[in-house]
């Protein structure tokens, strides 16, 4: 056998055994039960928002401390059925919102949405429906897009932007977001400040062989698995005061240019969708989802005992102070779930973990439960919601 031969033969050879490899691998992977982890692919890439589910799919979520299961509708929605025309007489409310309303780590039945939607029900509000338009990983610049794309053509009467006060505030930074990202490309639109204090847009950028790779991602849990592990790897991540740079969301004035451009541009992107909202005739409300800081009162020793330090600038409250100053300033209606969480904490005497789970801070399903009682409570306070059109049976409400 000449050189060339040998050569070509064992490059054959060698693909053979790799495409023999994956096969066995996609296999097991199928077949083998695999512990506390599990899942499938249910997010794709989104030329207009980066990031967005797949369509009706139905998969089992779970992790060492959860057992998740996420279905989609046929509007790439982590929710039940909905119909795109609004049915006469109905009251439509849009969520949206990141991980946290997506929320993979409960049942279906159990996520915010569907637990207003119910608590409405029981309250006389029969014609409501309350629609989940969560994506994890997005910030409120991909929520705005998402609102402009997909939520408007729901006909909403009331749009609820469901705000973290930590990551989406990274998450609107064309600059420190691919800091927590790493070595790995995050897909996303960015707003950025021009010199005269304008917004620039830059929008997702093209996904090279973006209909293979969808393929394979859709279709393949070995490639799954494998993209999983590799997002996981950081060779240099970067540090905020010997923090994850995710921790830098929580610094105290006066804040460096990065995060205060990242709060700049927050502050606009939320006018422009509260302008947005109104000029569509629907109503328009921020939420803003209570910290651990705000429900552990012992978040200071956890944090020593987790990370050795807590910097002298660390301030987890500052964030809703900047926040209300933004809706204040701006005439946003804001609410901060927090006190609800607190009152609903001590009334029922709860320990830690409260309402996230042991080993992610994502809300539990008490959490989503708790949410869904605090959430309507605004909607009644605020005068937001329709004439109830049925007696009321709180009796049956779960408190």
């Amino acid at each position: 056998m000449t050189w060339g031969k040998q050569a070509a033969f064992i490059a054959i050879s060698n693909v053979f055994a790799l495409l023999m490899l994956a096969c066995l691998g996609e296999i097991a992977l199928r077949l083998l039960p695999l512990g506390k982890y599990r899942s499938a692919p249910f997010r794709q890439y989104d030329p207009v928002i980066g990031i967005s589910l797949i369509p009706n799919m139905h998969v089992n979520h779970a992790r060492g401390c959860f057992q998740g299961e996420v279905s989609t509708n046929r509007w790439g929605m982590r929710d039940r059925d909905r119909t795109l025309e609004k049915p006469p007489g109905d009251f439509r409310i849009a969520m949206i919102g990141d991980s946290v309303v997506e929320a993979v780590h409960v049942k279906p039945d159990q996520v915010v949405n569907i637990r207003t939607e119910e608590r409405l029900r029981q309250l006389g509000y029969s014609n409501v429906e309350v629609m989940n338009f969560a994506v994890e990983g997005i910030g409120t610049t991909q929520e705005l897009l998402l609102y402009k794309e997909k939520v408007r053509q729901f006909h909403p009467d009331l749009v609820l932007l469901m705000f973290t006060a930590t990551n989406d505030i990274l998450n609107n930074s064309s600059t420190l977001q691919p800091k927590i990202y790493g070595i790995h490309h995050w897909f996303a639109p960015y707003y950025d400040l021009a010199p005269d204090g304008k917004l620039v847009f830059t929008p997702v950028e093209p996904r090279h062989l973006n209909r293979l790779r969808s393929y394979f991602e859709r279709h393949s849990v070995l490639v799954y698995y494998l993209e999983r592990v590799w997002l996981k790897v950081n060779l240099f991540p970067y540090k905020w005061q010997g923090l994850p740079i995710d921790f830098e969301t929580y610094e105290d004035d006066p804040m460096d240019n990065e995060l205060k451009q990242a709060w700049q541009v927050t502050g606009k992107v939320l006018t422009i969708m509260n302008d947005t909202v109104n000029a569509d005739g629907s109503k328009f409300l921020v939420l803003v989802w209570p910290l651990p800081y705000d429900i552990d009162p012992d978040w200071r020793q956890r944090m020593m005992k987790q990370y050795g330090t807590v910097p002298a600038s660390f301030n987890p409250f500052r964030s809703a102070e900047r926040l209300q100053a933004i809706a204040d300033s701006n005439h946003i209606p804001m609410e901060f779930l927090a006190p609800y969480a607190q009152a609903y904490r001590d009334q029922r005497h709860l320990q830690w973990p409260y309402f996230s789970l042991p080993c992610d801070t994502h809300l539990n399903a008490l959490g989503h439960e708790e949410s869904a009682e605090a959430i309507t409570e605004i909607l009644e306070k605020r005068n937001l919601l329709p004439a109830q059109t049925q007696q009321s049976t709180k009796s049956n409400l779960v408190n």
